[in-house]
């Protein structure tokens, strides 16, 4: 594939990640709340007055039977009963006067100091609703199990929670539930013609102001905060039931806090659109990055090249710099070095009679060019006292090391030096011939990180935003992929080629071109031995040796009469076993301001 259609591939790939990743940041923004479950609520009313009272109205919804005994709210903040007065706190809390419960069913409070009361008729009730029930609980019991259905429940309180005032404004902050089973309708009323500003949290929910009241509509999914903070007339003061605490700019803190409530959502929606934006618009600075580092020069070579480019360059360099990566080479290296070595005769490659591996055999342990020596070291370190190197005494050591601890570091080791010659890169060689350009994708890859902890970071402040913070966080990994994608094809795409060098990569493209089609090979003479026996160590080190040999077989030529290695079966399956191997497994042993500081919490539940 020829590097403009790479850089195509590149711009194609990315930009279906982006797109459809913006199509999935969609669809979850737009889902609706998950309301399912085996316990819902199919409507919450909440009615605060002035005077401190307040009516709660649960339509529990069951829908699974054998499963629920007990239906209830569970308060966060301080829960009384009211005929028991001398519970009364010493600061905030909520007095429980009544519960309307089903047919069939008894009311019952647990509260903050763990006294029990029964609202209704049931021997056994008491020491099931002590045994199974929270502190600061409200609720209804069937010991025969709730019945799939609706049922309403009404729980009525004088409510004493902290007010904060000064001599402009008086301050209130209720919430109704923060750990709860989702709530499929929510409505809030204030009645009161005092109150002058309203902040639900979350800030998504419906205001409405009517005659003498303020009424608040929206729905929330399991555990999301249902709070409502407000501010008063100060004139209100007397008749308001709390714990009253003057404080100086009570309007001042209030818009402040909310102010900052809001700001996260806001953050978090336009952290969310700037995500959009940058993975639709990252392939789009592929485009413009390749237009600037990694457009190269136009040459014209054949389609088709049956010459060797260029000869001075050993087998494992074409491999290095012209096989797939200009910084990076493989296997195919290696084993054309081992072909190569053996026409110097520095080495003698044998087939077995029984076709399972080689026999190498080291002749000259010397030579002048770096990597052939440290190929010639590595045959020796493994050949017997004959100098011999049998390949399949890689398949028995891989086999050994799965029951014996000891050939298993013998195996990682003999594997650990066959890949310090099957993979790796020379900066020495290949930065003559090109500059890599993978380092200019690296800034992508460090603003996705920097987006994904920006997310984080966002997330500890406004944990109520939670959602879009989340599909932010998916967009970030997206950047990520994208950058990750660019980063697998090779690094001359975003670098380029220096000086002429990239005629020369196109002629050994063509070369390889040549070697890969049979019809191309089937051509030439079988006479011409030398010419054969170069293109299977120069096709071997570009991934075209199997084509070679192929048409070797089919036109028979036999090249070992001029010194080179002549394989009839899959000579280097030898190294695989032990390149390839992996250890067996081992088992192991093993009252406050803005959004979430209201007075009550909890919420609805069953079990």
């Amino acid at each position: 594939m020829d590097e403009k259609k790479q850089i195509a591939v590149i711009i194609a790939v990315t930009l279906l990640i982006g797109l459809f990743s913006v199509f999935i940041a969609e669809a979850f923004q737009s889902l609706p709340a998950d309301f399912g479950g085996d316990l819902t609520a199919e409507s919450y009313e909440v009615t605060w007055n002035e005077d401190g009272t307040l009516t709660e109205k649960y339509v529990y919804d069951v829908q699974s039977s054998g499963d629920y005994r007990m239906l209830y709210r569970v308060w966060a903040a301080p829960l009384t009963w009211s005929g028991s007065p001398e519970e009364i706190q010493n600061s905030g809390y909520i007095e429980l006067t009544g519960v309307k419960a089903p047919d069939g069913t008894v009311g019952y409070i647990k509260t903050k100091s763990g006294a029990v009361y029964i609202i209704g008729k049931d021997s056994q009730a008491g020491s099931f609703v002590t045994d199974k029930a929270y502190e600061n609980e409200a609720g209804i019991l069937n010991l025969n199990y709730f019945k799939p259905g609706k049922y309403e429940v009404e729980y009525t309180y004088n409510i004493y929670p902290p007010i904060e005032y000064d001599e402009e404004a008086v301050h209130v902050n209720l919430m109704f539930a923060s750990e709860h089973i989702p709530y499929k309708s929510v409505k809030i009323t204030l009645e009161s013609d005092d109150i002058t500003e309203v902040f639900p949290h979350p800030p998504t929910y419906n205001v409405e102001k009517e005659d003498g009241r303020v009424v608040i509509t929206g729905s929330s999914p399991e555990n999301e905060i249902i709070e409502t903070e407000f501010l008063m007339n100060p004139e209100v003061l007397n008749s308001l039931t709390g714990y009253k605490r003057q404080i100086s700019g009570v309007k001042e803190k209030t818009l402040s806090a909310n102010d900052s409530y809001g700001i996260g959502f806001f953050l978090a929606d336009l952290l969310l659109l700037i995500g959009k934006i940058i993975v639709i618009l990252t392939p789009l600075l592929f485009i413009l990055l390749y237009l600037k580092s990694g457009r190269e020069k136009k040459f014209t070579v054949p389609e088709y090249l049956s010459t060797i480019p260029n000869k001075k360059l050993t087998p494992w360099q074409v491999n290095l710099v012209f096989s797939k990566d200009a910084f990076e080479s493989d296997e195919n290296g290696f084993y054309a070095t081992l072909l190569s070595l053996h026409k110097q005769k520095k080495l003698r490659m044998s087939e077995k009679p029984d076709k399972k591996g080689i026999l190498i055999e080291l002749l000259d342990p010397e030579s002048p060019d770096r990597y052939e020596q440290n190929v010639l070291n590595f045959v020796s370190l493994y050949s017997g006292d004959d100098n011999i190197l049998d390949t399949e005494y890689f398949e028995s050591i891989a086999k050994s090391a799965r029951h014996s601890s000891a050939d298993e570091h013998l195996a990682l080791a003999v594997k650990e030096n066959l890949q310090s010659l099957t993979s790796g890169s020379d900066q020495s060689i290949s930065g003559k011939y090109a500059t890599d350009g993978r380092g200019l994708i690296l800034p992508f890859i460090i603003g996705g990180i920097i987006y994904i902890l920006l997310a984080i970071a966002l997330f500890v402040f406004a944990e109520d935003a939670a959602g879009m913070i989340f599909i932010a966080i998916f967009l970030g990994i997206v950047m990520i992929v994208q950058s990750i994608v660019a980063m697998v094809f090779p690094s001359t795409v975003f670098g380029n080629w220096k000086e002429d060098y990239y005629k020369e990569k196109l002629e050994w493209d063509s070369f390889k071109k040549f070697l890969s089609d049979l019809s191309q090979i089937k051509k030439y003479s079988p006479d011409d031995i030398n010419m054969w026996g170069e293109w299977l160590i120069y096709g071997t080190a570009l991934g075209a040796g199997k084509n070679v040999e192929k048409a070797m077989k089919e036109l028979n030529v036999n090249i070992s009469e001029s010194g080179y290695f002549y394989p009839h079966y899959l000579w280097y399956a030898g190294f695989y076993s032990i390149s390839t191997f992996t250890p067996p497994s081992q088992g192991g042993a093993g009252g406050g301001f803005g959004g979430g500081g209201g007075f009550g919490g909890g919420g609805a539940g069953g079990r």
